[in-house]
C-alpha cells in the first residue's frame, strides 16, 4: 500500500494543477461545473469500486427500459459526492444536464447519449476549457455509463470519467473517476 502513495500524490498533485488553471473561467459554460468536480474529487483520497444499486432483479420485466426523462443524479468518487444535477434525457440521443453551481459560471451542459446494451446508455459532452485569461487549455471530455435497474427508475450501476485533452486531440490527463447514482423524478 506504501507504493501506491507517491503515485496518488503526483495524481492529486496534477489534478490540482488543471483545476486552478481552469477553474476561474466563465467561459466555458459547465466547464465551470466540471472543474468543481474535479477539484472535489481531487480532494478525495479514498477512490471505491462501483456501487451497485437494486438487488435480485430480473432484465425481463423492466417497468421502463428507457432513459428518456428527467433525471436527479449525483457524482460520488468514494462515498463523497463531488457534484449533483438535473440531467435530461431526450429522444434522438440528446441530453441537457444542469448542475447545483453557482449559475454566474454557466449551469447548462449539453450532451450524447445513444444506447450501448440492454438498459444500458452511453452519455458524452464536450467542453471547451479556458484559463483565467480567457485562453483556451484544451478540451474536456466527460463520459458517463449507466445501467437502468428492473424498475427503470434508478441507476443500477454508473461510472463517470472526466478527461483533458489537448486542442489538437492528444490525451493530457485524467481529472476524475467515480461512480453516478440516478433516480428518475416522475411527473406529479
Amino acid at each position: 500500500m506504501k507504493s501506491t502513495q507517491p503515485l496518488s500524490f503526483v495524481k492529486f498533485a496534477a489534478c490540482i494543477v488543471v483545476v486552478v488553471g481552469l477553474s476561474a473561467s466563465a467561459l466555458a459554460s459547465c466547464g465551470d461545473s466540471l472543474s468543481a468536480m474535479a477539484a472535489a474529487a481531487a480532494s478525495v483520497h479514498n477512490q471505491s469500486q462501483p456501487m451497485q444499486r437494486g438487488s435480485g432483479s430480473s432484465p425481463d420485466n423492466a417497468v421502463n427500459s428507457s432513459i428518456v426523462g428527467l433525471w436527479h443524479i449525483e457524482f460520488l468518487v468514494g462515498d463523497t459526492v463531488i457534484q449533483e444535477a438535473f440531467q435530461l434525457w431526450n429522444l434522438g440521443g440528446t441530453e441537457v444536464h444542469n448542475p447545483r453551481v453557482d449559475p454566474r459560471g454557466g449551469s447548462v451542459c449539453l450532451g450524447v447519449w445513444r444506447e450501448v446494451g440492454r438498459r444500458t446508455f452511453k452519455l458524452t459532452h464536450r467542453v471547451w476549457a479556458y484559463d483565467t485569461t480567457g485562453d483556451s487549455q484544451g478540451v474536456l471530455h466527460l463520459s458517463q455509463t449507466v445501467t437502468l435497474d428492473h424498475t427503470g427508475n434508478t441507476f443500477d450501476s454508473g461510472s463517470f470519467t472526466i478527461d483533458l485533452y489537448d486542442l489538437s486531440g492528444n490525451f493530457v490527463t485524467q481529472i476524475a473517476t467515480g461512480t453516478v447514482t440516478g433516480e428518475r423524478i416522475a411527473a406529479e
